[in-house]
């Protein structure tokens, strides 16, 4: 294994690649426009393309050894086919851009479970045994298996040694380079953005509070028929080393080859536990991806990793509930009302109330309209494009709106669960589930029907 740079020596690099980056934007830039003045169209078209390519390399020149930022960008843009790249180039483009979301890097187990003897001090005497072989590599540090002298096994997350400082610096860089490539995300405001990614990030530096919150959702969830959430280990947990029960089952990526049916049902006890949590419970997980999600061995679905969590405050969820219903109901102005009482429209001299309905529905749609759906990676990307990138009459009022935090982190888990859903091929009558929260309806679902029964058991009275 090579060994890798000091974080202040790697920061400093960063930092000098990013000025390079900007000097070489600017010039293809130039270059781009100077190409649609001559030769073929063919030879323009090539151009663009290779332009293209070039501008995915240099982002991932910079943010591709940052921890945990390059990881977040890479996870929202290797999900986009946004129409900034000519369509024969957006494969390739795509391909490199899930680099960013994959780039997890590695550290000896030497040195990481050195954190582990370091951090739990006495407590260590807690374990039999622990793999040196890590089971997975994430974005700010590596998971390993264990037992407990008592028999049980356990996954054990331990941070990178120094990460803390190296993701605060790469942070920084983070929104120098977004803005460099607004033209990726137009209607998203950069700072927003960025600020919302460090937040997340910030506070998935901190085991301790994620411990915190996954013991408050395994509480939450203890027995319920097809969600767990795996127990914390007490006593075995600090700021940098994160202790939970072990899940036996298999991967995200394996539950997409296995029938329809239990895709679809995996798909809807997803879509319940990330989308529907915002409005049955006001909190939320933050980090809604593949590798964050299993099949139980006991038919249950797993949900790991809640560094990321977020709770609506009652003027917010209720903003939420009454705009979505209005947009059910095709009420243009009232949707307007409640988006301008939420601050949220602005600069509204060129955008009318039909405008704004149109934006809602159309990044929306696949859970507002009254029919089964299956999602499809194309239906998913449509409803993203349709949110960053709108190419309607609409879309130039559209840049100049703004989505406070919260709501900017509801839209984005509400994009990744779709786009989960995608890869899954999940079908359901969306609108008829989030009628459930939404309208208090009848749950029609067998799942929907078990849940309210478990609720009505478990938190009545």
């Amino acid at each position: 294994m090579n060994t890798e740079p000091s974080p202040s020596t790697s920061a400093l690099r960063r930092g000098g690649e990013l000025g390079k980056v900007a000097a070489h934007t600017a010039i293809r830039r130039v270059r781009s426009r100077a190409a649609t003045l001559g030769g073929s169209p063919d030879e323009q078209r090539r151009r663009a393309e290779n332009d293209a390519l070039a501008a995915a390399d240099e982002l991932i020149t910079v943010l591709g050894s940052m921890k945990g930022a390059a990881m977040k960008v890479g996870q929202f843009l290797s999900l986009l086919d946004l129409g900034m790249v000519p369509a024969a180039a957006r494969p390739a483009f795509t391909q490199k851009l899930a680099i960013l979301r994959d780039n997890a890097p590695r550290v000896s187990s030497e040195t990481m479970l050195g954190v582990v003897r370091a951090e739990l001090g006495d407590a260590m005497s807690a374990f039999a045994d622990i793999d040196p072989e890590p089971i997975a590599a994430a974005s700010i540090g590596q998971v390993y298996r264990a037992r407990l002298t008592d028999g049980r096994d356990v996954a054990v997350k331990v941070q990178y040694p120094g990460i803390d400082r190296v993701v605060r610096s790469d942070l920084k860089n983070l929104a120098v380079a977004l803005r460099l490539y607004k033209r990726l995300l137009p209607t998203v405001d950069p700072q927003s953005f960025v600020r919302e990614v460090t937040g997340n990030i910030i506070a998935e530096l901190d085991y301790a509070a994620e411990a915190d919150n996954q013991r408050r959702l395994a509480v939450r969830y203890q027995g319920h028929p097809f969600i767990q959430i795996p127990d914390v280990i007490e006593n075995l947990c600090t700021s940098k080393v994160l202790t939970t029960e072990f899940v036996n089952g298999i991967s995200f990526d394996e539950v997409t080859g296995l029938d329809s049916e239990t895709r679809d049902q995996v798909g809807e006890v997803i879509y319940r536990f990330y989308c529907g949590s915002i409005h049955t419970d006001a909190t939320f997980c933050g980090d809604p991806h593949p590798g964050n999600i299993m099949l139980a061995d006991d038919g249950r679905v797993a949900f790991l990793d809640f560094g990321s969590s977020k709770t609506m405050s009652k003027r917010a969820l209720q903003l939420e509930r009454s705009a979505l219903i209005a947009a059910r109901a095709g009420n243009a102005t009232k949707v307007a009302q409640i988006l301008r009482r939420g601050d949220i429209l602005v600069d509204e001299d060129d955008i009318t109330d039909a405008d704004v309905l149109a934006y809602v529905n159309d990044s929306t749609w696949w859970h507002m309209e009254d029919v089964t759906l299956t999602i499809t990676p194309q239906i998913a990307n449509t409803a993203m494009v349709a949110a960053v990138h709108p190419a309607h009459e609409y879309a130039e009022p559209a840049r100049r709106q703004r989505f406070p935090e919260e709501h900017l982190m509801a839209r984005r888990v509400e994009f990744y669960t779709c786009a989960m859903l995608g890869q899954l091929g999940a079908s359901a009558n969306w609108f008829r589930i989030e009628s459930e929260w939404l309208t208090g309806a009848a749950p029609e679902t067998e799942l929907g029907q078990v849940d309210q029964w478990w609720r009505e058991r478990t938190f009545s009275g």
